[in-house]
């Protein structure tokens, strides 16, 4: 049985317990930091971020289906 909370590559909305949101960003895996294991994650420009789990508050797996330029971009007939 896999008990793991985040599954490596999806991407996710991830909440830490000082009130900082990362939005859409992909689970890497773990990393062993002195004797603890650290949260690693990835952002869609290629940066890095590494979440102590004891700072982790939560999480929500994004569905895939992320808004494009362009639908922010629609005019509403002309004014």
């Amino acid at each position: 049985m896999d008990n793991e909370l985040l599954e490596r590559g999806l991407a996710y909305t991830v909440g830490t317990n000082d009130g900082k949101v990362f939005n859409r960003i992909v689970f890497k895996g773990t990393r062993n930091v002195m004797g603890k294991q650290i949260m690693c994650f990835e952002t869609e420009h290629r940066e890095s971020i590494s979440v102590n789990p004891s700072y982790f508050s939560y999480s929500i797996e994004d569905n895939g289906h992320f808004p494009m330029p362009e639908d922010f971009n629609n005019k509403q007939g002309d004014k």
